[in-house]
């Protein structure tokens, strides 16, 4: 019995080697990049997984990470970063993300006041990129909300777009509010908090979709649900729409609402 418990440890251990130079490898690279985030923000971060696509055996290259911090766990982000070869040396930041999760809550922080009388159970999701040309404003700057604002106002017309906010409700916890109310709600954020153009996109779900939603929410960036995510809403009622620069109304109407909840196609009435 002895001998086995020796041969099964020496396979495991051999197995670990094989997997990204070594098991503490992983572990390592999550330590590197929690150290720097936490150096960096002053708060507490977690590394929830992280991969280094190769396209050849030989490469060493970005490693990308969905992080989150303990100030707000149930929403990851993703940053980019590289790690030298060289023993002991600290981790190379290509783009950590954080700045455009800062700006994401603000956004999601704006628009659940609509969507907490719409629904009592429900997931927002704000979508922000940070220009290039913009990653060496400090982030005490780029984070305001306002400093943001004026930076893509300030974009040529095709650049303007702020952002985009992703719900998903619950729609066996939803409140009563009429359509006509919660159009009215969501049109009035997005004219009067936000600032500038922004996207719209509400999912319905029944519960168990829902529950099935948020949890690859809960553990994945913004555009890394992937195919599952994809799978969950099939099917599911949505509405999507644009509040473009200068406008004060939707691009789509209250009659395009109704429909959409009903789960008619959308395209259809535009």
């Amino acid at each position: 019995m002895r001998y086995k418990k020796i041969v099964l440890i020496i396979i495991a251990s051999v197995l670990c080697l094989g997997l990204l130079s070594g098991c503490g490898h992983k572990n390592e690279i999550s330590i590197k990049i929690e150290t720097y985030l936490q150096e960096e923000y002053g708060e507490e971060f977690e590394v929830l997984s992280w991969n280094q696509p190769k396209l050849l055996p030989s490469d060493n290259g970005a490693i990308y990470a969905t992080c989150i911090s303990k100030n707000d766990p149930k929403h990851p982000f993703e940053g980019s970063y590289f790690n030298p070869e060289e023993p002991n040396s600290k981790i190379e930041i290509i783009d950590d993300g954080y700045a455009e999760r800062l700006l994401a809550k603000q956004m999601e922080n704006m628009t659940e006041e609509a969507i907490s009388q719409v629904a009592e159970n429900y997931y927002i999701q704000g979508d922000i990129t940070v220009r290039e040309e913009w990653q060496d404003i400090p982030l005490e700057e780029i984070s305001k909300w306002d400093n943001y604002v004026k930076l893509r106002n300030q974009m040529e017309p095709d650049y303007k777009t702020l952002g985009s906010v992703w719900v998903y409700i619950d729609t066996s916890t939803m409140t009563g509010k009429t359509d006509e109310e919660e159009y009215q709600m969501y049109e009035e954020v997005f004219r009067d908090k936000l600032g500038g153009e922004a996207l719209l996109f509400v999912y319905y779900l029944d519960h168990k979709s829902f529950e099935k939603a948020e949890a690859i929410l809960e553990k994945s960036a913004f555009g890394n649900g992937g195919s599952d995510l994809d799978k969950i809403r099939e099917g599911q009622p949505y509405f999507g729409t644009i509040m473009r620069y200068g406008s004060d109304k939707f691009d789509d109407s209250l009659e395009i609402f109704k429909a959409a909840k009903q789960g008619q196609e959308q395209e259809i009435f535009q």
